[in-house]
Formats: structure tokens, C-alpha cells, sequence
């Protein structure tokens, strides 16, 4: 699919969206829808580093609570900067944090790069947590934006972060992504920078994970450590790409609604417990669909429609 039938189903996901959350006035499917896009917005992010070049990261939550905590801070501490300037501030900051950060982080790979990334969302969230000068736990209210306006500009926003990543991951710069991953030995003989190359997916995912943040903060009105920088941030966010299927643009938007309609429904079926449910019904998806929902739907859509192409039994 190029890019300009990309661009078109994004025009027609917005008009859709749209037309349900003015049909909805804003209601429970907008805010669902809503709240289901911010993690979209994060999972794609995620997913230049986590999918594309194979490196998981267990604290992408650094990005998404600093991003929030941009937005925060200014009006905790009485400043009139807009709010648009605040959320790109938040991505501007997260993605200068993994620029420095991709020095200590990146020499490193597999299991000690998962632990380090870890460890840094448990000290980021600490940090906060005991900082008077942060808010500690107090957090910080944030002024209610219009619905309408907030709802409409995280879809856009959505629709331009699935649209970006894949133009992103058709180009050469993407080709590289998925060389380090596949065979980062041969990639490099090739010449490829391996190092550089995971520093543009880092900083890239950042800043997404960050505009992600900042608009979150937006959407609940208030910021503080557990609900921005929480182990819960950084499982949902990697959830959605393993789940719809890694190292794909679609299977990142698609795992994340069904890993959130999923938590939505344990939550309305069961008062307690709904973790289990959880946990048992992602556990039923990963062994009946190892690659994820998207990859294995595309393979069953793709043997119907060679089973039942014209002259398919004849060859």
C-alpha cells in the first residue's frame, strides 16, 4: 500500500471518528476510543525500536510521564504557555532525554538493554515521587479542555503517528531498522551504523511516546508519578505491539484496541479479579496467534482469496 492510499484511509479513519464522537457527543465510545488512541500514538513509538530493530523496551513509561509532567509543571507553577506548545514540548524533551540516554542504553542489547530500560522507569518514577519541587504526591490538576477539540486532535494525532511510522519504515533509513534486527552482523559489513540507527528509532519512538504523554495529561486533567511514569504505563504500551503482531504498523493500532476492549470488558464483567481474566484471554490470543492478530488474519485473508481466485483449483 504506498503512501498516498495511506494518507486516504487516514482521511476516512478521521471523518469516522469524528462522526462518532459528534454522534456520541463525546460520550463513553469517544472517551474509550480516546484513551485507546493515546496508547496507539505511544505502541507505534515503542515499536521503531521494539519491533523494527528487535530491542525491548520494559520503560518507554520515562517518555510518557515526562511528556505528561511537561504539560503539568508549567501550569502547576502558574506559567500561560499554550497547551499545543506544551505537548510538542513534551516530545521535544523526551526525545532529547533518549538522545542522551541512547549512549548507556545502546551499547547494550537483549535481556541487559530490557533490564536497564526497566530499572530507569522504577528511578524516573521514585524521583518524582520524592521530589517536593515535582509535586511529589500531590500531583497537579490541569484545567479541563473542550472535549470535542481534545478528542479530534488526539485522532488526528493518531492518524499522522500510524501514517509517519509507516513512511518511515519504507524508507531506507527503515530498511536498516530491519537489517540490525534480522542479521546485525551482515548489516554492518554493509555498512550500516548500527548504533546511529538505533539512536533515530530511540529519539524517533521518543518523541512520539512523548506527544503521547502530554496529551495525556490533557485527557485525565492531572498528573502524578504512579498514574505517568507506573510499571502499568510501560506494560500497556508494550502490550499492544506484541499482541497485534510486532514489527507491524497496523498490528501496533489493532493489538492496543484489543488489549484496552479487553481490560474494558474484564473490568464491567468482573468487580474483582479482572486481571485474571485479563491475563487469561492475552494468554489465549499469543498460543492461538504466536505472530499476532494482524500477521495471522493477513495469512487467512490471503489463503481465502487464493482459494477462491478464478482457476485457483485448476493449478
Amino acid at each position: 500500500m504506498n503512501l498516498r492510499r495511506w494518507c486516504l484511509w487516514g482521511v476516512i479513519g478521521f471523518t469516522v471518528f469524528l462522526a462518532i464522537l459528534f454522534g456520541n457527543r463525546a460520550g463513553y465510545i469517544s472517551n474509550f476510543l480516546a484513551f485507546t488512541f493515546l496508547f496507539i500514538i505511544a505502541g507505534e513509538g515503542w515499536n521503531l525500536l521494539g519491533g523494527y530493530i528487535g530491542e525491548i523496551s520494559f520503560g518507554h513509561a520515562i517518555f510518557f510521564g515526562l511528556g505528561s509532567y511537561c504539560v503539568g509543571l508549567p501550569i502547576g507553577y502558574g506559567l500561560e504557555i499554550p497547551l499545543p506548545l506544551l505537548v510538542l514540548l513534551g516530545g521535544v524533551a523526551s526525545a532529547a532525554l533518549a538522545f542522551v540516554l541512547s549512549y548507556p542504553l545502546l551499547r547494550m542489547r537483549g535481556f541487559p538493554f530490557l533490564i536497564a530500560t526497566f530499572g530507569l522507569g522504577v528511578v524516573f518514577e521514585k524521583v518524582f515521587h520524592i521530589s517536593d519541587f515535582l509535586f511529589s504526591t500531590r500531583g497537579i490538576f490541569i484545567p479541563a479542555v473542550n472535549n470535542y477539540l481534545l478528542y479530534s486532535a488526539i485522532g488526528a494525532v493518531t492518524c499522522a503517528s500510524i501514517i509517519g511510522s509507516r513512511w518511515l519504515v519504507d524508507q531506507n533509513i527503515g530498511l536498516s531498522f530491519k537489517a540490525i534486527r534480522d542479521a546485525p552482523d551482515a548489516a554492518q559489513m554493509v555498512g550500516v551504523n548500527i548504533f546511529r540507527t538505533k539512536m533515530i528509532a530511540f529519539v524517533i519512538g521518543a518523541f512520539m511516546t512523548g506527544i503521547a504523554g502530554g496529551l495525556f495529561a490533557l485527557y485525565r486533567s492531572f498528573v502524578n508519578p504512579p498514574t505517568c511514569f507506573g510499571l502499568t504505563i510501560s506494560l500497556t504500551i508494550l502490550l499492544g505491539p506484541y499482541i497485534g503482531g510486532i514489527g507491524t504498523v497496523l498490528g501496533t493500532a489493532l493489538g492496543t484496541i484489543v488489549v484496552i476492549g479487553v481490560e474494558e470488558i474484564s473490568r464491567a464483567l468482573f468487580v474483582r479479579g479482572h486481571h485474571l481474566f485479563l491475563g487469561l484471554m492475552l494468554i489465549i490470543i499469543m498460543l492461538t496467534m504466536r505472530e499476532g492478530i494482524y500477521p495471522t488474519l493477513r495469512k487467512y485473508l490471503e489463503r481465502i482469496s487464493w482459494t477462491i481466485r478464478p482457476g485457483a483449483r485448476e493449478t
